[in-house]
C-alpha cells in the first residue's frame, strides 16, 4: 500500500489520470483483502470519475464490478443490480468474457438475496459456462457449488 500510495503522488504530480485511477483500484483492493469496504468503495468512486473522464471504459468496467461486489455484501441489491447491468453493457462492448463472468457471478448471488431463482440460476450457469470455457478451474468450481445451492433450495 505504501507504495501505491507513493505512486498516487507521482501521477498526481504528473497529471498522469490514466495511471491514477489504475492507482486507486489497486489500493482499493488492498482495502477489500484488509476489510475496509467503505475505504475501498471512496477510491472506486474516485476511479469511477477518472474514468469516465478519460473515457476508460476498460477500468470503468472494473470499478463498476467492484463497487457492485460491496454493495452486493452491503445488501444494497438494487444499487448492486444497476451497476451490473452497466457491466455487463461494457463487458459485452469490448469482449471481456472473464470479467463478464465474474460480472454474472455476482448477480446471480444478489438475484438469489432478491428471492429471483430463475434469474440466480441463469447468470449463475452463464458464469459456469464463461468460466469452464476459459479454463478457470477455481472460478468455475466456485460457482458450480454456487449452483449446487440454488438447485438444493
Amino acid at each position: 500500500m505504501a507504495l501505491l500510495k507513493k505512486h498516487e503522488a507521482l501521477c498526481l504530480e504528473l497529471g498522469n489520470r490514466a495511471s491514477l485511477q489504475i492507482s486507486y483500484l489497486n489500493q482499493a483492493l488492498i482495502l477489500l483483502l484488509w476489510g475496509q469496504p467503505k475505504e475501498a468503495m471512496a477510491l472506486l468512486k474516485k476511479q469511477e470519475a477518472l474514468c469516465v473522464g478519460l473515457g476508460s471504459k476498460d477500468g470503468l468496467q472494473a470499478s463498476y464490478g467492484h463497487q457492485a461486489s460491496i454493495l452486493q455484501d452491503e445488501g444494497s441489491w438494487e444499487e448492486a443490480l444497476a451497476l451490473l447491468v452497466k457491466k455487463e453493457a461494457l463487458c459485452l462492448e469490448l469482449g471481456k468474457r472473464r470479467d463478464l463472468g465474474y460480472c454474472y457471478w455476482i448477480w446471480g448471488l444478489v438475484a438469489r438475496a432478491q428471492g429471483d431463482q430463475g434469474t440466480e440460476r441463469a447468470k449463475l450457469q452463464a458464469a459456469l459456462d464463461i468460466f469452464t470455457k476459459l479454463k478457470m478451474p477455481r472460478e468455475r468450481d466456485e460457482v458450480a457449488a454456487e449452483l449446487a445451492r440454488t438447485e438444493e433450495a
